[in-house]
């Protein structure tokens, strides 16, 4: 919301402005008349000059409108009642995309800042009346660009050739935080976001629950904290963080395109002040598997019996959580993968999964783009089986890997499944363990390269890690390296019976 100076100040700029137009264009039923029309009233008719003023009959009853509104506000104000100008208090806040609470003491703040400037606004139009001269602000600047005029502008980008600009991913995210700011905020310009209120949206985000029914996800923020939310779980730190980064993004883009340079000490209030402090062995906390669990999920029914989840996505439900233990790839890495992107090196013969950007894909970080080599374990169960089947159907090579894998309502493949594969491992493998979900396999892979004595570069090369420094870069590994050395590590003993055999569904 604005400053309540600026609202009044607004307000009475508007208020004059629409006096300086009445002033000049007069009675208004000369734009409602023909030429011969208003040869018939002379009184309307347009004389020296083009007749831009008021004529005299409407002066008088103007002058008298003037009078009996100017004393209806004085006696509101007198009464600290602003319920005379509640219409013109909501069409002002709607008109800046402002929530509107009615019950709340900010709504009654506002309500007399608009009526302190119609009380001001009709004692200087009736100064004009009397023929006294008075200025109509001009229009306030050097606030900065309003939060939907900053984020139209961070999406377009600059323009140049080369320069980068926001991925899909990145703008449903983006979306997502600045609908969330507009429903608190509203439309406020960015001049006018202290730290203050960047910490009062970020503790309302941190209320905000996931995983809510369509609903209350589609109601605006305020109204939605108003509800009992107690049934769903809160964001976890990291992810309302990532929201206040992207808002910190767009602040810091109109910040360079000198959009701010006329705000007196202006500071991004998105900073690193305002994010969440985030515990970094959260992800540590997440327990690889074990051998009872190994054995728990590799014997449920969409392994031994063919069973395939709407939920799973079809054959994603078997292959998923192989490649992820035998990969070390993220869930988000490997649900985006397109056929192509399971693809053979022309020159080392090698399999590989490119994890990259190409196809619209996202990725964690710069490091995470790579070339994971197939362990030979995965082509035995029948990954290559089951691409060309894909293949043999008609599928092009640049379609997903899972073509049925459901996406949410912000195209996102990994949400929807990841959602189910925890239901899946708590009622069909019966691993209750909180410490224990989809990123788990991760923490397996890396287990189970200690255990074949890879070292840390390669493991790092594998799973996309930066490690230490500068100089571990890891850029130097060809595939052949990298997949002599995946080979060494030893599948589980419940995997290696296991073998895909199952075509396609149509």
């Amino acid at each position: 919301m604005p400053p309540i100076e600026e609202i009044e100040a607004d307000v009475f700029a508007e208020l004059l402005a629409a006096d300086d137009a009445t002033r000049t264009d007069g009675d208004a039923r000369k734009q409602l008349q023909t030429a011969e029309e208003r040869a018939a009233l002379p009184h309307l008719q347009a004389i020296a000059l083009g007749g831009r003023w008021m004529e005299e009959d409407f002066f008088e009853g103007y002058g008298e409108e003037l009078e009996l509104l100017h004393g209806d506000y004085a006696r509101a104000l007198a009464r600290q009642n602003p319920q005379v100008v509640d219409a013109e208090c909501r069409a002002y806040l709607r008109s800046r995309g402002t929530p509107i609470e009615p019950a709340s003491g900010d709504y009654r703040e506002v309500a007399m800042a608009v009526l302190r400037a119609h009380v001001r606004a009709y004692e200087a139009k009736l100064e004009r009346h009397r023929g006294k001269v008075i200025a109509t602000p001009a229009p306030r600047q050097g606030r900065g660009p309003t939060l939907s005029e900053a984020y139209d502008a961070w999406k377009t980008g600059n323009g140049a050739r080369g320069t980068k600009k926001p991925s899909g991913r990145t703008l449903l995210e983006a979306d997502y935080a600045v609908r969330r700011l507009t429903d608190w905020h509203g439309d406020i310009r960015l001049g006018d976001l202290t730290r203050e209120k960047a910490t009062d949206f970020r503790d309302a985000l941190a209320r905000s629950p996931t995983r809510l029914p369509t609903n209350l996800r589609r109601l605006p923020l305020r109204d939605l904290l108003k509800r009992d939310l107690k049934a769903y779980p809160l964001p976890h730190g990291a992810t309302v963080n990532k929201s206040l980064t992207i808002l910190a993004a767009i602040v810091s883009h109109a910040e360079m395109a000198g959009k701010l340079d006329a705000v007196p000490g202006f500071k991004n209030p998105f900073g690193k002040g305002t994010k969440l402090v985030v515990d970094a062995r959260a992800e540590e906390k997440r327990q690889p598997f074990g051998t009872a669990d190994y054995a728990a999920i590799f014997s449920t029914g969409v392994y031994q019996s063919g069973e395939r989840p709407r939920g799973g996505g079809g054959e994603a439900a078997f292959w998923l959580p192989l490649l992820a233990l035998l990969s070390g790839a993220r869930q988000g890495e490997l649900a985006q993968l397109r056929i192509v992107d399971l693809a053979q090196d022309q020159e080392t013969r090698v399999w590989y999964l490119d994890i990259g950007t190409s196809g619209g894909r996202s990725i964690k970080t710069a490091s995470s783009q790579r070339k994971i080599p197939l362990h030979p374990e995965l082509e035995r169960i029948g990954i290559l089986r089951y691409r060309q089947s894909l293949l043999d159907g008609g599928a092009k090579p640049e379609v997903s890997l899972w073509p049925h894998v459901e996406a949410d309502k912000e195209g996102r493949q990994n949400g929807p499944w990841s959602k189910w594969f925890n239901r899946y491992l708590r009622d069909k493998a019966g691993i209750e363990d909180p410490t224990k979900v989809f990123h788990s396999f991760r923490h397996s892979f890396k287990e189970l390269a200690r255990a074949a004595r890879l070292g840390e570069d390669v493991h790092d090369a594998l799973t996309g890690h930066t490690g230490g420094g500068v100089g571990r870069r890891y850029g130097g590994f060809g595939l052949k390296v990298l997949a002599e050395e995946l080979a060494r590590i030893e599948a589980p003993d419940a995997v290696r019976g296991l073998r895909w055999d199952r075509p396609i569904a149509d």
